[in-house]
């Protein structure tokens, strides 16, 4: 049965797959809330949508969505030979949506393989989908770092107006650039540079005065590093904001530490109101568009659908 009346408007598919990373480092910021409702509000304007929960500790999408699936993304690790994704892909209650459930938080599966993480991200692009919206763990850890960086030009940072939230939002949006700066290079020098210092200007300035590497390659590394840094443009989105002007300085804050200090340049992609009716929806396992889709929230999320390209 379907759950929800979709758009009627004719969609062209994508040559790939689209992947929405969403993260923030906090824990308990709204990003599987969001992740979830964004993926069934695009889902009903008729495009082919996968949610993968890649938290894998304590995943909770099917928790949130009101699913259950008799498949787990561990048996995608456990796989033996050739990886093949489009086993643990599983429909929905919902047209148009598809889910790859999370892990079993099982320790071996909670911290696979730099292989089995590669294996996962080449088969996410293979996916016969038009959106893939990947909801991440909390935390800067290394998994979700690289699930983050998957695309780099495509991820979403949630954050709360709260300081705390901005910080950590802030630190884990510098992980992931130490991160794909060491990925980028492999090299242990500069590996050992980026425990020691709190910024990409810091770390510019180090490697300028770096007795390491001659004038030529002291020039030619911090012109990689600006390129690597400005070619990341992370989509802000401030959950449990009162009001826009809330949102907007939160969102301000926050790429004003980006800018200044990663050289980073954020875009603000909108802003999710506060709404106490949200927890209620959780614990039903129906999300917001659903159950509340007339709800200045809902409204939000429909917004930030149409932000990203999906009428």
């Amino acid at each position: 049965m379907q759950l929800i009346e979709e758009h009627t408007e004719a969609r062209v598919q994508r040559d790939a797959p689209e992947i929405l990373a969403i993260g923030g480092g906090k824990g308990g910021v709204g990003k599987t809330c969001l992740a979830v409702n964004l993926a069934v509000e695009i889902a009903r304007r008729g495009w082919r949508v996968i949610i993968v929960d890649a938290d894998l500790s304590c995943s909770n999408v099917e928790t949130v969505l009101g699913t259950r699936s008799d498949r787990k993304l561990d048996d995608f690790f456990y796989q033996r030979g050739g990886k093949d994704l489009r086993q643990i892909v599983c429909e929905t209650q919902y047209d148009n949506l598809q889910i790859i459930p999370g892990t079993t938080g099982l320790l071996d599966v909670a911290n696979p393989r730099y292989q089995q993480k590669v294996a996962l991200i080449r088969e996410l692009q293979s996916l016969d989908a038009d959106l893939i919206v990947v909801d991440l763990d909390a935390g800067a850890h290394l998994n979700t770092l690289d699930f983050y960086l998957m695309t780099e030009t495509n991820g979403i940072l949630v954050l709360t107006p709260e300081k705390t939230s901005i910080d950590n939002a802030y630190k884990f949006l510098r992980a992931s650039l130490f991160r794909r700066v060491e990925r980028f290079y492999q090299s242990p020098e500069l590996a050992l540079l980026l425990k020691r210092i709190e910024s990409l200007r810091e770390f510019l300035e180090c490697v300028k005065t770096s007795s390491t590497f001659d004038g030529e390659t002291k020039e030619s590394v911090c012109n990689e590093l600006v390129a690597l840094a400005r070619a990341m443009k992370p989509r802000i989105v401030v959950n449990r904001a009162r009001n826009a002007y809330e949102a907007q300085i939160a969102a301000n804050i926050f790429s004003k530490h980006a800018r200044q200090n990663l050289l980073i340049e954020p875009e603000n992609l909108g802003y999710l109101v506060f709404d106490n009716r949200v927890s209620e929806t959780i614990n039903s396992g129906m999300p917001l568009v659903v159950s509340y889709p007339k709800l200045k929230i809902s409204q939000c999320i429909a917004d930030l659908a149409s932000r990203l390209g999906y009428f």
